[in-house]
C-alpha cells in the first residue's frame, strides 16, 4: 500500500476524518464551536420551556388565589355590611328609647 492509499482509506472510513485531515487545527476548532454553539442553543432551549411552563403553572395558582380571594373578600364584605345593619338598627332603637323617656 502506497503513502496515497493512507489518506484515501481513512476518508472512506469516517467522513468526520476527512474534515479534520483537510482543516486541520482549523476544522477542528470549528466542529469545536459549533458543538459548543449547539450545546448552549439546547441548553437555552431547554431553560426557555422550563420557564414557560414554570410561569404557566405559576399564572394559574394565582388566578385560583385571586379567585379564592374575591370569594372570601365578598362574603367578608357581606358579613360586615349585614353587622353595620345591625348596628345602625340598635342605634336608632337606642335613640327613640331615649327619646321617648
Amino acid at each position: 500500500m502506497s503513502g496515497y492509499d493512507a489518506p484515501m482509506l481513512a476518508a472512506a472510513v469516517d467522513p468526520v476524518s476527512d474534515v479534520l485531515i483537510q482543516y486541520g487545527a482549523v476544522g477542528v476548532i470549528s466542529i469545536m464551536a459549533l458543538a459548543a454553539v449547539r450545546v448552549l442553543f439546547n441548553r437555552m432551549s431547554t431553560m426557555a420551556d422550563r420557564e414557560r411552563e414554570r410561569a404557566d403553572r405559576l399564572e394559574e395558582e394565582l388566578r385560583k388565589l385571586n379567585e379564592t380571594i374575591r370569594t372570601e373578600y365578598v362574603n367578608t364584605i357581606a358579613t360586615a355590611a349585614r353587622a353595620i345593619q345591625d348596628a345602625n338598627r340598635a342605634v336608632a332603637d337606642a335613640l327613640s328609647v331615649v327619646r321617648r323617656s
